[in-house]
């Protein structure tokens, strides 16, 4: 086992911004194009001049890829991928800098026990403060959607408007499915509370973007 994997924080904070600084040198954005699927690519304007002129470096590039990563997660996906950087040291530096594991069912655990909002697609299952919450979505399927969609944004900084809905929603889709959100049996006060105004038929869904996770259970 790597000396690294019982380093303190500030060991991991060392680290971090060697990893940091490796990245964001052209070289790791020629590694990491080569490792893209077409599909990738192609969001990316299709070549690597286009990509780095108009997004950046790696770890902008890998962000615009994966819009709900933080920063530091990035840049150890970024590791692991591009210099195959070992797992257990990957682990050791999520965990130190306060990310959720990598294993996907640890992860879910871990974030449950630590009271974020935990969101599981399949199951349309919904945790916060460490609780399964009671809540009763039926075949109010529009209304699990704008729910999801309200964590998806809010995880990526952005606000809620009509056309996260579709070209042919009518015009105050936004405040409706607020409002049949909250009629929702069991559905958190605490979690409507979070919505705020933020322009003409526009919402945000004012939740910390750390403590949101969304999983396919």
């Amino acid at each position: 086992m790597s000396t690294l994997v019982t380093g303190s924080k500030e060991h991991a904070i060392a680290e971090f911004q060697r990893l940091r600084k490796y990245l964001l040198g052209s070289d790791a954005l020629k590694k990491l194009w080569l490792k893209l699927s077409p599909t990738e690519q192609a969001k990316l304007g299709g070549s690597l001049r286009v990509a780095h002129h108009q997004i950046g470096t790696a770890i902008p590039v890998w962000f615009h890829l994966h819009p709900t990563n933080t920063q530091t997660r990035t840049v150890v996906e970024l590791a692991v991928k591009l210099f195959s950087y070992p797992i257990d040291e990957a682990e050791w530096l999520l965990r130190e800098l306060g990310e959720l594991p990598t294993d996907e069912e640890e992860a879910q655990r871990v974030a449950i026990e630590r009271g974020d909002l935990v969101i599981l697609r399949t199951s349309q299952s919904v945790f916060l403060d460490r609780e399964l919450q009671p809540i009763e979505w039926g075949r109010k399927y529009m209304i699990w959607d704008f729910f999801l969609t309200s964590c998806e944004r809010a995880k990526a900084g952005q606000l809620i408007d009509r056309s996260c809905f579709g070209d042919r929603v009518y015009q105050n889709v936004v405040s409706d499915r607020l409002n049949k959100l909250g009629d929702v049996p069991g559905f958190p006060d605490e979690l409507i509370m979070r919505y705020e105004e933020a322009g003409l038929q526009t919402q945000r869904f004012n939740y910390p973007a750390h403590r949101i996770h969304i999983f396919d259970d």
